[in-house]
């Protein structure tokens, strides 16, 4: 009678056990399922993000763009000119022939070569003299422009001297103590810039009369 018992509790404990594998390896196939359900959405939403990212930014530059930089222009360097210097140089520009060239009437005018140097109406050009008066009782105002010269030429004698006054005619209003024969004495308004004229030889356009 025991006997009978044992073997039918035995049965039905190989049955438990099959049952138990039969349900663990469901349970297993469940939870796998399962595990690929849930893992399957958030993938998708993933990729549904990147998507929307990429639509709302700004569209990525070409290749072409990436490759070439973007040069930028170098500021112009600031040049500080000397305006007594920039003068001095606009009046070193010898035009005698090309002023000579375009006067209609040449026979009014004769050529003479001379020495040409600068002056102002300071005290160091003309000593005790420098009373803002020239020779000719010309009250000197700044921006005159006008010649001493030798008394054989008489004062209001027109003359053209290359690069002073644009080569255009200035008149003798002036004498000097050394100025003799075929030397000209320039008028400026500073020292600095007779100073920088310096010693010249020129063809001077002188106006008969």
């Amino acid at each position: 009678m025991l006997k009978g018992y044992s073997v039918v509790i035995k049965q039905q404990t190989q049955h438990l056990k099959r049952g138990a594998t039969y349900g663990f390896a469901l349970v297993a196939i469940l939870f796998f399922s399962l595990l690929v359900w849930l893992l399957t959405p958030e993938t998708t939403q993933a990729e549904r993000s990147v998507v929307y990212l990429r639509n709302t930014l700004e569209p990525t530059p070409v290749a072409a763009e990436l490759q070439t930089p973007q040069v930028m222009s170098e500021p112009e360097p600031v040049v500080v000119v000397d305006p007594d210097q920039y003068l001095i140089d606009q009046l070193k520009v010898d035009d005698s022939q090309r002023t000579y060239d375009a006067l209609e009437d040449k026979e009014s005018w004769h050529v003479v070569r001379m020495r040409v140097t600068g002056y102002c109406a300071c005290s160091r050009c003309c000593g005790k003299f420098s009373d803002g008066r020239t020779a000719s009782n010309h009250r000197i105002r700044r921006g005159d422009v006008f010649v001493a010269a030798d008394k054989r030429y008489r004062f209001g004698t027109e003359m053209m001297i290359p690069g002073y006054n644009s080569g255009k005619t200035v008149s003798v209003q002036d004498r000097g103590r050394v100025i003799k024969g075929n030397r000209l004495d320039l008028y400026f308004d500073s020292h600095q810039q007779a100073k920088k004229w310096g010693v010249k030889y020129l063809n001077v356009m002188v106006k008969n009369r």
